[in-house]
């Protein structure tokens, strides 16, 4: 027979991902239009600070700025450009204002395509 904390570990590890993800902040009260730009912040992210700050950034500002730092080390894989167009999409739909950052110094430094500035830039752009 199993115990309570069998149980619940079992159960823990049959739910999907995207459930695992949910946030612990009750959305109950908060103005749909809200709830539905906090959920689609939630759903590209693993980890936030905490729900509640994301829910009073949302409230205080309906344009957030949202960023993606790179460093360009090749050319990239469809699937992480398709995902990475998809979570832009996401965070755009949330009324986020969107900007890319090319790490290529950082490539450079790193010694990426033979630390080649010009042949990082071509890539990263």
């Amino acid at each position: 027979m199993a115990t309570a904390t069998e149980e619940q570990a079992t159960t823990s590890e049959e739910q999907p991902l995207s459930e695992k993800m949910q946030s612990s902040l009750s959305l109950e009260g908060v103005e749909p239009e809200l709830a539905e730009r906090f959920r689609l912040c939630r759903s590209v992210a693993e980890e936030c600070v905490t729900d509640a700050d994301l829910l009073a950034l949302l409230r205080a500002k309906p344009n957030p700025v949202a960023y993606d730092g790179f460093e360009p080390s090749g050319r990239m894989h469809i699937a992480q450009g398709v995902l990475k167009a998809i979570n832009v999409n996401k965070l755009t739909q949330a009324g986020c204002t969107f900007k890319f950052w090319v790490a290529d110094w950082f490539a450079q430094l790193n010694n990426k395509m033979g630390g080649d500035l010009k042949k990082i830039q071509a890539v990263g752009h």
